[in-house]
C-alpha cells in the first residue's frame, strides 16, 4: 500500500467539509457546493477533482452533510460517497465548537487494462468498494476559526496491480489536517483574511498553504496563496448578495516536473441558504469562511 495525500484543494475554506465533518452546518441553513480542480495542465493522466457537498443545520444543534468526491489519477479512479454529521456546542453568544463524524464508501478501479508497461505487459483491472471513517472538531465565531481533522481512517487501495485481501483496517498513511483563519476589518468595506491548512502524512513531506485573501464591499474577493516548495496562486471570486460564490483560483508551480513548468485551475460555486429559523447557531456567518 502505497503512502498517499488527499487531493489539493487552493480553495480549501470553503470546501472544508470534505475536509472536516466537524463543518456541517457552520455556514448556513443550507449550503451547496461544486468544485472542480484540474492539476498540471498538459501532463498526461495529471490529477483530476470534481466535489460536489450538501449540509446543513437540523436540530438542536445536529448538522447533516453529504459529499460526493471523484478523483482520478492516471488509470486509477476513485469516488469517495459520504455522510457528514456533527454536533454543536453554544460556548457563548458567539461562540461555537463542533465535532464531527464521517462514514461512507470508496469506490475504486485501477483500469489498468487500459495500460501497457515498457515490456509490452498488460495487467487486470482490479476494482472494489471500500469503507471509510473519519472524525474532526471545529471552532468558530465571527472573526475567527480553528479546525482538527483526519477525514480517511481506514486503508483503500491505491495502485496496485494484484488483489489481495479486503480486512478492513486502519490506514498507515493517515492524513491529518489542521486549518485556522482570522477576519481583519480594516475599513467599513474592505477586510482582510488570512488562513492556513497544513496537511501531514507519515512518510511524505508535510504540505502548508497559506492564504493572504481580501474581500472588497462583501462582492469581490481576490488573494494569493503560497503552498510550501509546491506553488502561487492567484485567486478571484465574486458574492452575491452573502449567498452565492463564483470563485477561481490559478496555480504555477515553483518546481519543474521533466523540465515543465506546470499549472493548476480550480473553479468553485458556493450557495448559503438561510430560512430564518429560530435557535440559530450564529446568527450571522460574518467570517465569511
Amino acid at each position: 500500500m502505497d503512502a498517499q495525500q488527499a487531493p489539493h484543494y487552493t480553495q480549501y475554506m470553503y470546501n472544508m467539509q470534505v475536509i472536516n465533518p466537524a463543518y456541517v452546518g457552520a455556514r448556513a441553513d443550507l449550503t451547496i457546493g461544486l468544485l472542480g480542480r484540474s492539476q498540471w495542465v498538459g501532463v498526461d493522466g495529471a490529477p483530476k477533482t470534481m466535489t460536489f457537498s450538501l449540509n446543513g443545520r437540523a436540530f438542536d444543534g445536529v448538522g447533516l452533510g453529504f459529499s460526493v468526491i471523484n478523483d482520478r489519477i492516471g488509470l486509477a479512479t476513485s469516488t469517495n460517497v459520504n455522510i457528514d454529521v456533527s454536533y454543536t456546542i453554544v460556548l457563548s453568544q458567539y461562540d461555537r465548537l463542533a465535532f464531527g463524524l464521517k462514514g461512507g464508501m470508496a469506490f475504486y478501479s485501477n483500469n489498468l487494462s487500459e495500460g501497457i508497461t515498457p515490456d509490452q505487459e498488460i495487467y487486470t483491472s482490479i476494482s472494489g468498494v471500500y469503507p471509510n471513517i473519519g472524525m474532526g472538531a471545529y471552532y468558530y465565531n465571527q472573526r475567527f476559526y480553528a479546525g482538527i481533522s483526519i477525514p480517511r481512517l481506514l486503508n483503500t487501495p491505491k495502485f496496485r496491480i494484484d488483489y489481495d485481501d479486503n480486512q478492513v483496517e486502519i490506514a498507515d498513511d493517515i492524513n491529518y489536517f489542521a486549518t485556522a483563519g482570522y477576519r481583519f476589518d480594516i475599513s467599513e468595506k474592505l477586510k482582510f483574511k488570512p488562513s492556513t491548512l497544513i496537511k501531514y502524512s507519515p512518510n511524505l513531506p508535510i504540505s502548508i498553504d497559506l492564504n493572504a485573501n481580501f474581500l472588497f464591499n462583501e462582492f469581490i474577493e481576490m488573494g494569493l496563496s503560497y503552498r510550501y516548495n509546491d506553488s502561487m496562486s492567484g485567486m478571484f471570486a465574486v458574492i452575491i448578495n452573502k449567498k452565492f460564490r463564483i470563485g477561481y483560483t490559478y496555480d504555477h508551480t515553483l518546481t519543474d516536473l521533466g523540465g515543465t513548468t506546470l499549472s493548476s485551475h480550480e473553479i468553485m460555486l458556493l450557495l448559503d441558504l438561510d430560512f430564518d429559523k429560530k435557535g440559530r447557531w450564529l446568527q450571522h456567518s460574518s467570517c465569511y469562511f
